[in-house]
């Protein structure tokens, strides 16, 4: 089939709109963390390796290894424990104990 006919029909100046791959992956992206919301996982504050190689000269590996390395620090779940106590607590929120 000639691409420019349908079903016999010439088409000038058609125009594709099929998804570009950069779309798609958002879509993908989008439903995978909505897939992770639904099951109860915050995914509003997610990082990725361009936030380390828009700063850094690395790889994809080095980049994963330097977030895995400072987002696991002890101090930082410490913050974030602390975060969602102080939250809870402005919001009124009665603890289980």
């Amino acid at each position: 089939m000639d691409t420019n006919k349908i079903n016999d029909i010439i088409v000038k100046g058609h125009t594709d709109l099929s998804p570009s791959a950069d779309e798609t992956k958002a879509v993908q992206i989008n439903f995978a963390k909505q897939l992770l919301k639904d099951n109860g996982y915050f995914v509003d504050n997610l990082w990725q390796t361009e936030d380390v190689k828009m700063n850094y000269h690395c790889t994809e590996d080095e980049a994963q290894e330097v977030l895995e390395r400072a987002l696991t620090y002890d101090s930082v779940y410490e913050l974030v424990w602390e975060g969602i106590k102080y939250e809870a607590e402005e919001m009124n929120l009665k603890n289980r104990d």
